[in-house]
């Protein structure tokens, strides 16, 4: 943990909080109107009350933890509400995924880890033409999820229930190009490394990839710094809670950048 706060600490005062010095102009306008853009969209305050209610859902449910495991919760029975308070994305990040989506008109999106499915629903709010095709590997979370997702009409997010080994390489077979891959689970280097070669198979120049928790232990450290100096990664951002990165041709030169939430 100190060790993480430390990396944070670095983060701060290295990374940037707004567009100035930034050259490129396309990860400019990224930062004026995804990551500085402090708006709020009109989904927010819905999305808001749904995490609030989640904060106080008493409901307990057993998982079967086909990953790396968890850091947070020292067993596998666990309350829906300690979930939403400490084990799904923040506030921040799910409206940042949201901004990110909505802004670069992201309309095929796969999620690794659905887990209560609120994150999901961000990234199914983002825009009117969305899809998103979310895995889950835990029986208990996907049909938590899947009542859920049925209870607030989500009707463009399709779940599926599996291994993330077995069911992305089905999955991108079957759409065949992707929009945005969001990797939240199984955080390990070799199977951050896997779905990273896999899905360069399936991408375009306008393809995104976000990783989640590249921090979160020494492993995903080294899967995110190899992923950054990939040839085929034009531009890396580390946002510190995750890391993106695009394959965009136009971008000659590779450049990597840290931007502050």
């Amino acid at each position: 943990m100190i060790k993480k706060i430390i990396k944070y600490i670095k983060h701060y005062f290295t990374s940037k909080k707004n567009g100035h010095g930034i050259h490129s102009p396309f990860v400019y306008n990224l930062v004026e109107n995804v990551f500085s853009n402090k708006n709020a969209f009109y989904d927010f305050e819905e999305l808001l009350k749904i995490r609030i209610d989640l904060e106080h859902d008493n409901t307990e449910i057993i998982i079967d933890d086909l990953g790396a495991g968890s850091k947070t919760f020292p067993s596998n029975k666990r309350k829906i509400r300690d979930i939403a308070r400490r084990g799904i994305s923040s506030k921040t990040q799910s409206e940042t995924l949201f901004k990110l989506i909505n802004y670069l008109n992201c309309n095929t999106i796969i999620e690794l880890g659905t887990s209560i499915g609120l994150n999901t629903l961000y990234l199914s709010k983002s825009g009117k033409d969305t899809k998103v095709y979310t895995i889950e590997g835990s029986e208990a979370l996907y049909n938590y999820s899947s009542a859920f997702f049925s209870k607030h009409k989500a009707i463009n997010v399709f779940p599926v229930l599996g291994n993330f080994n077995n069911k992305l390489p089905e999955l991108l077979e079957k759409i065949q190009t992707f929009s945005l891959l969001y990797i939240d689970g199984n955080h390990t280097y070799n199977a951050t490394i896997s779905y990273f070669n896999l899905a360069l198979k399936h991408k375009t120049e306008s393809s995104i990839i976000v990783f989640d928790d590249i921090y979160w232990s020494d492993e995903m450290e080294k899967a995110w710094l190899e992923i950054q100096n990939h040839s085929e990664v034009s531009i890396s951002i580390d946002c510190f809670y995750f890391g993106i990165v695009f394959f965009r041709k136009e971008n000659k030169q590779k450049e990597h950048f840290r931007i502050y939430l």
